[in-house]
């Protein structure tokens, strides 16, 4: 169900209230804006009725210097009304901006799944530009115009109450085209959101896939499935501008004829000397003034309505619930974690990832989690991290369930290394220091050596306060590994995670952070995942999984004699 558009500006009106005195200052500058336009007109009756024809000459030195100042007042009181507009328009821009990256933050893994990055981006780059144009431009044009149509309507009313209801007859047939055309924009505005998030989502798709995309020759291939994308996106486009040109001519044509009208009356009236001449052209100038605000009346109508479609969207998904923070507990956490008979199945899916899942990794010791792809390694990550709650069963550390404890502070006793090292466009030191913004030099330096990083960090242009680039593009594989331990090395949890952490490094670099990794795990509650078994032989229990269970578990020498799934599978890497 569509929310209507009064109770989307309000909500939205809500980003401006803390701007109340600008928003002030700006009403008033439209309303001086406003009372200025019949002014113009009235001073036509005495130009030409005392000026030209009566040849009154204090009339003739005043008139010209009194439509100098209303023009000087009125372009003043436009002047500040639009930068002021402006300034509350962006100030909101960036709440909204951040309201919506602090709610991306706080949503579920599953929501997340659901919408994609491109389809969240979308909304941040496209969306909220479409809400600044309606809290900038949209209201501008509808007060301001609104209140000149109003103060003209006033003074023709003055002028001739007959004419007018005349005028007036005109308005609900407006009206109506003005609602139809508004329904219309609404829903192809709306198509138009959800064809931009596409857009996004396949263009980041095609950025950051570019080297497969080449490789596979699928360049063509990409390029239509942009093409039919971005076509979608232009067919709706196309519709709001249809819809939006022919609305606009169709008021004129229907304020054409009633002018018509109403110039043929007045014509009549002032035949019969009940119009003066200088009062026949301030009426008819009036009349013709009060069109072009209500034409752009109309033509607003296009920016109010993609604005609401973006504010529906927007609010679609700050309205969405947060991430699931059950827990009250902060207990002290040492890593005693333990399994019990969990089952998990992900959304859209017929299969558990999970089922019954049963394990115990002991504290302080080194537990491998080995099995195929599928076998469910990663899940059992995804709900240890808490991006998911199990279907069934319980997941415990030291006795408590982890839906108990508070989220938070859950968080911080875990530190995970893996093969897709996320680091961020900032120092080195901001990279090792990721979220404790005011750690000391020294102990970031204490853990950049304990990963084995100091020596390659010391040699960049900038040491600490180097910038890495994008996701440190300007570092190897091994040196952002490393990064990633010192990370780790600072956070200083009680509970590793290590996600294939070597296996995409040559000889050398794998040596460096095995080294790294092996000071790391040092009393510590490690899980590994591992393709490659002979990364795992020193663990202390090894537990392969098959189809979301446990079907072996034990050391490295235990499981090769079992001669079961462990051993086939230690054979074929070794044969590979």
């Amino acid at each position: 169900m569509k929310r209507n558009t009064l109770y989307l500006y309000r909500r939205l009106l809500r980003y401006i209230r803390p701007y109340w005195k600008m928003a002030v200052m700006t009403l008033l500058a439209l309303v001086v804006a406003a009372a200025m336009e019949p002014m113009m007109p009235a001073l036509l009756k005495p130009l030409v009725d005392d000026s030209l024809i009566a040849k009154d000459p204090d009339a003739i030195r005043t008139i010209p210097l009194l439509l100098v100042a209303v023009f000087i007042i009125k372009g003043l009181a436009e002047y500040a009304s639009k930068v002021a507009s402006e300034w509350i328009a962006h100030k909101a821009i960036v709440d909204i901006r951040a309201e919506l990256f602090a709610k991306m933050n706080r949503l579920p893994q599953r929501t997340h799944d659901e919408f994609g990055s491109g389809k969240l981006l979308s909304k941040i780059t496209y969306d909220v530009p479409q809400v600044g144009k309606t809290l900038s431009e949209a209201w501008i044009v509808v007060i301001r115009d609104s209140l000149i149509v109003l103060a003209l309507l006033g003074y023709l009313f003055y002028v001739s109450w007959q004419l007018t209801l005349l005028i007036l007859l005109i308005a609900p047939i407006l009206a109506w085209l003005i609602d139809r055309a508004s329904r219309l924009m609404r829903a192809s505005s709306t198509e138009m959101q959800n064809a931009m998030g596409q857009l996004t989502h396949q263009l980041e798709e095609g950025l950051n896939g570019h080297r497969d995309i080449k490789l596979f020759g699928a360049e063509g291939y990409e390029e239509n499935r942009f093409w039919h994308v971005a076509e979608h996106l232009r067919r709706h486009t196309m519709k709001v501008v249809s819809v939006s040109a022919a609305n606009v001519p169709l008021v004129q044509v229907i304020a054409a004829i009633a002018l018509a009208l109403i110039i043929y009356v007045a014509g009549q009236l002032s035949a019969q000397d009940k119009f003066t001449p200088g009062e026949f052209i301030a009426y008819i100038t009036a009349m013709a003034m009060i069109f072009e605000p209500i034409r752009r009346l109309t033509n607003i109508n296009r920016t109010i309505q993609q604005g609401m479609a973006a504010a529906e969207s927007i609010f679609a998904l700050l309205d969405l619930p947060d991430e699931p923070n059950p827990g009250t507990l902060k207990p002290p956490i040492t890593g005693d974690i333990h399994f019990q008979n969990v089952t998990f199945t992900y959304p859209h899916s017929d299969q558990p990832a999970l089922a019954h899942f049963s394990l115990h990794c002991p504290q302080g010791r080194t537990t491998a989690l080995v099995g195929p792809s599928g076998a469910g390694k990663s899940t059992v990550i995804q709900l240890l991290a808490r991006f998911y709650a199990p279907d069934e069963g319980v997941i415990t550390c030291d006795g408590h369930d982890i839906q108990t404890i508070e989220l938070n502070w859950w968080r911080q006793h875990i530190a995970l290394v893996s093969q897709q090292v996320v680091l961020f466009d900032d120092t080195v030191a901001a990279n090792i220091a990721y979220g404790q913004p005011d750690i000391p030099r020294e102990k970031i330096i204490a853990a950049a050596k304990a990963a084995h990083a100091w020596a390659f960090i010391q040699q960049l242009p900038q040491g600490l306060d180097t910038p890495i680039g994008e996701n440190g593009s300007q570092l190897s594989g091994g040196q952002r590994q490393r990064i990633a331990i010192a990370r780790a090395f600072l956070k200083d949890a009680p509970i590793l995670i290590l996600d294939e952490a070597t296996s995409a490094l040559d000889n050398e670099s794998e040596q460096a952070v095995q080294h790294a990794l092996a000071k790391l795990r040092q009393g510590r509650t490690v899980i590994i995942i591992a393709h490659r078994l002979s990364t795992v032989e020193h663990a202390d229990q090894i537990a392969v999984l098959e189809q979301g269970r446990v079907v072996e578990l034990g050391t490295h020498t235990q499981l090769l004699q079992q001669q079961g799934r462990y051993a086939q599978l230690y054979h074929q890497g070794q044969q590979t």
